[in-house]
């Protein structure tokens, strides 16, 4: 009996064993410290993930050239130009599955007038109105490639904006010289004012564009730009009188509505995106 006792009591011992080491058994299938899956690791395990949506706020600077017009040059004696001068803006945007955005922006822009005074001394004077606007852009992507999938793009699209006008006077100058009227005739007393008023009313302006979206990280964005814009209304009138010997002879009128191009580059934070799992049953927000 005593063997058989034996037999048993080492089974026993090696069943009691075998179920410790089970106890024990480690129940992961990853190796210690390997992060669980998130966003990113599917984005690495899976390739191009299509994207739902996405909003971003940026900041722009872009030249911009309008486009004044003048009615009457006082026999060559005036005319105007298009400035070339330096603005910037903010925006605020949405976009859907990569091929749709709706845009918002404010620029810091101004509209001008530009007198120019030819002679032996030639002048010049820039005015300019309020510099605000708020636009509304809608854009489309051009495909070519996979669609929903964020990647570096041309986009095109179509906008309409409101400028807001204070109603203000901004400039009045006065001008005064002479001419000769003829040999022993004597001289005309010539003079000349300028006065130049902002719109009592809020204008408007549309615009078409274009432009190509660089991804540059996971959060960032940048655009080169282009934008033609043509105003509904004219923001900045600056009105002439010319008078010789006290006589008003001539009247002409400068206006600017805030037709013009714009070319720059925007700068973007993409502080939401919504990723679209459905191929793998998931659905996953950042």
């Amino acid at each position: 009996m005593k063997p058989i006792f034996t037999i048993l009591f080492f089974a026993a011992f090696f069943q009691v064993r075998a179920q410790d080491g089970d106890y024990y058994r480690k129940s992961y299938t990853r190796p210690i410290g390997t992060k669980p899956y998130n966003t990113e690791s599917y984005l690495k395990k899976f390739g191009d993930v299509k994207v739902h949506d996405r909003w971003y706020v940026g900041v722009s600077g872009f030249v911009r050239k309008d486009k004044n017009t003048i009615d009457n040059d006082f026999d060559e004696l005036i005319g105007t130009e298009s400035p070339t001068v330096s603005a910037w803006g903010v925006t605020a945007g949405w976009v859907f599955k990569e091929q749709w955005n709706v845009e918002l922006a404010y620029d810091r822009s101004a509209i001008h007038n530009v007198l120019m005074i030819y002679g032996d001394n030639p002048l010049k004077y820039q005015m300019e109105n309020d510099k605000n606007s708020l636009i509304v852009r809608g854009k489309m992507r051009l495909l070519w490639g996979k669609p929903s999938v964020r990647k570096s793009a041309f986009w095109i699209g179509a906008g309409a904006g409101l400028i807001p006008n204070s109603g203000k006077s901004k400039d009045y100058m006065e001008f005064s010289g002479y001419r000769e009227k003829g040999r022993r005739q004597g001289v005309d007393t010539l003079f000349m004012s300028s006065d130049t008023r902002i719109a009592k009313s809020m204008t408007g302006l549309v615009e078409a564009s274009a432009e190509y979206v660089i991804k540059v990280a996971k959060s960032i964005d940048m655009s080169l730009f282009a934008r033609k814009q043509w105003g509904m209304g004219n923001s900045l009138t600056t009105d002439l009188v010319y008078k010789v010997n006290g006589v008003e002879t001539e009247r002409a009128r400068i206006e600017g509505d805030g037709s013009g191009w714009n070319f720059g580059i925007s700068l973007r934070y993409v502080f939401h995106i919504g990723y679209d799992f459905s191929p793998l049953n998931y659905h996953s927000k950042i």
